[in-house]
């Protein structure tokens, strides 16, 4: 079983090497202050000169007046169409953005929200988990005691980072968001930022990214640019609230994680981006953790015993590409990413005859991804198709998922300037599980800063099912049920309606 750290040169004690790492820190941040104070300084050396004592007073009034607020105001509301009926969400969130310009050479960067759910306090938790409809299956004890976990109320800061302009160097230390890949929405190099699954993979893409603390370096050249990335906090995809109605997968018991902060586990990033034959292409390597846990298991085959978990957390490395080339009026993209190291679940396999599951559930395998997309405009609409692929290297007919593992995307867009509305659709069919995602949207801007949207989420396919079941004869023992993993399909009974009212600043 591979272990939760990965240990590089001379260990130290971990207080020690803390230490190490904020007084680099904070080294970097007082060479960055000073850059910014020398220049700003020597501007304010010559108003005094002029102006006088009373520059002072001046300058240190300008400070509130130097800093960008913006933000928006937003209300979101869903409606649940299918059985049982219900609001599920009344979501009203706040989010703000300030901006400091210190000096040319250091910026500084907030942003956070805030945001409440008043469904809950109008309506049923377990109507709007209907709990019921999707636990039919299990017994009614089972089911009253749940968990009800809700997604309200939240605070949080999603950014706060310092920029550094060094001529051809840009340094970014702080909380952020790093975006890599050329797919808009697809996961092939873009696996910096971990994802929350508040509400499955619906709302915007930065909404539902997880913000890290990291240190990003730039560094331009004429021909190429480089980028470095460092970081120690280590997180991993997050599971919507337990028992609520995007619950999927959850924390098992038991699971070990990798401490974060600690620079045994930090994870790096490294991007080359240039431009040949006049096509923008991307070459990249990140070594980090796999998001989702590893759920090693010591299960008896054909019988109904309760499997052992161990659930850990492993390493990965990732070897990706990426190209940009216009094609007269189409523009063509990809990106295709090697991984080594990842583990895939398997079932039903004792090569061995133990009586027990091969590879404690688990094989180690190498595997593809990849994805290929256009952007092209046809009458005004905006039509950007794409396929993703992933392949399993050296497969073995027990591993759940497909050797060849398959999804078609197409995002629509076309604006209406004499309604001034904007129509969106978003499907996503995911070919290997027959599951279908299509999400319509329409946006009217009534003003420059307040608009309202409406749309509907719509998902196709079958739930996920695992493990073993007890049958009804006597001779016949335990039936081991078909094992099949879904993702969308899980929330065939989620289709739900949607209006947002947004007002920005």
């Amino acid at each position: 079983m591979q272990g939760v750290s990965i240990k590089w040169g001379v260990e130290l004690p971990q207080k020690f090497a803390a230490v190490i790492l904020l007084l680099g820190f904070f080294s970097v941040l007082g060479v960055g202050v000073a850059l910014g104070a020398d220049e700003k300084n020597g501007a304010e050396a010559v108003l005094r000169e002029g102006m006088g004592a009373d520059v002072t007073d001046k300058t240190s009034a300008s400070f509130l007046s130097d800093v960008q607020l913006s933000g928006y105001l937003k209300n979101e509301t869903a409606y649940r169409y299918r059985e049982p009926r219900s609001i599920t969400k009344i979501r009203n969130i706040a989010y703000l953005n300030a901006k400091y310009p210190y000096s040319s050479r250091l910026k500084f960067n907030f942003s956070g929200w805030a945001y409440y759910d008043l469904a809950y306090d109008l309506f049923d938790y377990d109507t709007i988990a209907a709990r019921l409809e999707r636990n039919e299956d299990e017994p009614l004890a089972f089911i009253v005691n749940l968990p009800r976990e809700k997604d309200t109320p939240v605070a949080e800061i999603r950014e706060l980072y310092m920029d550094m302009f060094l001529g051809d160097m840009d340094i970014r230390l702080g909380k952020q968001f790093v975006v890599w890949g050329v797919l808009e929405g697809v996961r092939i190099t873009d696996e910096i930022n971990p994802i929350d699954f508040r509400e499955l993979i619906l709302p915007d893409l930065l909404d539902y990214r997880i913000p890290l603390w990291m240190a990003k370096l730039d560094y331009y050249r004429e021909n190429a640019n480089y980028q470095f990335l460092w970081i120690p906090d280590i997180r991993f995809h997050k599971p919507a609230p337990p028992g609520s109605e995007w619950e999927l997968l959850q924390e098992v018991p038991g699971t070990r994680f990798p401490e974060s902060f600690d620079y045994k586990n930090a994870e790096v990033g490294m991007k080359l981006s240039t431009n040949h034959w006049d096509t923008e292409l991307t070459f990249s390597y990140f070594y980090t953790w796999d998001d989702f846990p590893v759920i090693f298991r010591r299960v008896r085959i054909d019988e109904a015993d309760a499997p052992d978990f161990s659930p850990t957390y492993t390493r990965m490395s990732m070897y990706g590409t990426s190209f940009i080339k216009q094609l007269s009026s189409l523009i063509l993209k990809g990106e295709m990413a090697y991984v080594t190291d990842k583990y895939f679940a398997v079932a039903d396999v004792d090569k061995n005859s133990d009586g027990f599951l091969d590879g404690n559930g688990e094989f180690k395998r190498d595997h593809i991804r990849w994805g290929l997309g256009l952007d092209y405009n046809w009458q005004g609409l905006d039509i950007s198709p794409s396929v993703v692929q992933w392949i399993i290297m050296d497969y073995d007919d027990a591993i759940i998922q497909d050797e060849f593992d398959t999804s078609l995307n197409i995002f629509l867009r076309k604006e209406f300037p004499q309604s001034s509305m904007v129509f969106q659709l978003l499907g996503i069919y995911l070919i290997n599980l027959d599951e279908l995602y299509v999400k319509p949207k329409w946006t009217f801007r009534l003003t420059d800063r307040f608009q309202i949207s409406t749309g509907l989420d719509i998902f196709f396919g079958k739930k996920s099912q695992f493990g073993v079941a007890s049958s009804t004869t006597a001779t016949e023992g335990v039936v081991v049920r078909e094992q099949r993993a879904q993702f969308i399909g899980n929330f065939h009974d989620n289709d739900r309606a949607f209006v947002e009212f947004k007002y920005a600043f």
